[in-house]
């Protein structure tokens, strides 16, 4: 009798893929500003890769925080969903003006949009939201019908040692559902005047072209 070699099992899919991912994920954080800078100056914008919404039902929110800005945050928010808008016109965006106006019809059925709990952005060692923060994006999925929201999470004014200020935009677009991010980054605008309107006009710009596909 002949004995053929016995064929050797393959290792299941998620443990060959894992390290993989790992790695990946490991190069990207490398990538994206990984590094300190040098003294005195600023550390990259960074983001992951832009999105094809292709159509689909999403809400925006305010902007959460602001800091060094003259501007109050409506005026951000306003300049962030005209970019948005700009940008891609395709996709059925929810404002917050149109957010808010459907609030008004469910009193206290979810908190105010423009005061978030500043919960984290990561749990269990994945990228997504939880507890309150992800509690209210729910609410407004349910009263919207938006699975995607993009939540602005702040605008900073940079003023580096050397050269002018700019302001820099912080945001994550998330799953409604899961929680799960499934964009998150950051865009600098164009430097200027700390008290023009066009540094956050410009800053709105970027993020948008760091977020969307154009159509």
């Amino acid at each position: 009798m002949i004995r053929r070699p016995t064929p050797r099992l393959r290792r299941p899919l998620a443990r060959r893929t894992l390290p993989l991912a790992c790695a990946a994920l490991f190069v990207l954080a490398a990538a994206c500003g990984g590094k300190k800078p040098p003294p005195g100056q600023v550390a990259p914008a960074v983001s992951i890769a832009p999105m094809d919404l292709g159509g689909q039902r999403v809400l925006i929110l305010p902007v959460q925080a602001s800091s060094g800005l003259p501007f109050n945050r409506e005026i951000i928010t306003d300049e962030i969903v005209a970019a948005i808008h700009a940008r891609d016109t395709r996709t059925q965006w929810i404002d917050p003006a149109r957010l808010r106006r459907t609030l008004a019809g469910s009193p206290n059925f979810a908190p105010d949009p423009a005061a978030l709990p500043n919960d984290r952005y990561e749990a269990y060692g994945a990228r997504r939201i939880q507890g309150g923060l992800h509690d209210a994006v729910r609410r407004y999925m349910a009263l919207t019908e938006a699975r995607l929201v993009v939540i602005p999470r702040s605008a900073t004014l940079v003023t580096p040692d050397s050269g002018a200020a700019f302001v820099r935009l912080s945001a994550a677009v998330v799953d409604a559902r899961t929680g799960m991010l499934v964009w998150w980054g950051e865009a600098d605008g164009a430097p200027g005047d700390p008290a023009d309107r066009a540094l956050v006009t410009s800053a709105a710009t970027a993020l948008a072209v760091r977020l969307l596909i154009p159509d």
